[in-house]
């Protein structure tokens, strides 16, 4: 019996403090806040009629309470955790808004929005980097039986849209990523995802609170 075709749902964790702020977050921990678990719940609510075989989580705390209030709407046992679907390390700026970042980093925030793929954050990564772990995560999970929800981060999102052809790297900042949301990519067993091209492009699903 052939294997029943495969989508991964990547889904980002639901709004914190820190995100109503507009602070960068990235390795820092904080936990949802109440928006965030309000958002989570009613994603839960909207993905039963999506329905899902497991769900895998980041670490961090605001992924891994948001895939367990997923899980438990849905019906499905604990959240498994993959460290590779951790956000992007923002180094000195997690804690910080764009403002405080503006006023102390000022060249190289403009290069991080003009040139993404070329600067290394203070303290942090720089994208080739996370695209790594991104690329190990998309491998592990590619081909499971059925649907899987990943639960994971802004950035994370974006470069698996991307790798997975579903965007090209130009387009890194204009891939919109809710909190809560999910963008829907198909998978088979037999796919190795890499950088996107523009020949490759494919519409990318999105279902936002």
């Amino acid at each position: 019996m052939p294997t029943p075709a495969s989508r991964l749902g990547l889904v980002r964790h639901g709004a914190t403090n820190w995100t109503l702020a507009g602070r960068y977050q990235g390795h820092a921990n904080p936990p949802l806040c109440a928006t965030g678990i309000a958002q989570a719940a009613s994603l839960g609510l909207r993905l039963r009629a999506e329905p899902a075989g497991m769900i895998v989580t980041s670490p961090l705390m605001r992924a891994r309470q948001t895939a367990d209030i997923l899980a438990e709407a849905l019906g499905l046992s604990a959240p498994q955790i993959d460290p590779d679907l951790t956000e992007m390390n923002f180094g000195d700026w997690e804690g910080l808004t764009q403002a405080e970042v503006k006023a102390r980093w000022p060249q190289v925030l403009r290069a991080w929005k003009q040139t993404p793929y070329a600067i290394r954050l203070p303290g942090g990564e720089i994208l080739p980097e996370m695209r790594e772990r991104v690329r190990a995560g998309l491998r592990r999970w590619h081909g499971q039986p059925g649907q899987v929800l990943l639960v994971t981060h802004a950035v994370w999102i974006r470069l698996a849209c991307i790798e997975n052809g579903e965007a090209i790297a130009e387009e890194f900042r204009n891939i919109e990523v809710a909190p809560a949301s999910v963008h829907w990519v198909a998978t088979a067993p037999d796919k190795d995802p890499g950088l996107a091209t523009t020949s490759n492009k494919k519409e990318i699903s999105c279902v936002s609170p």
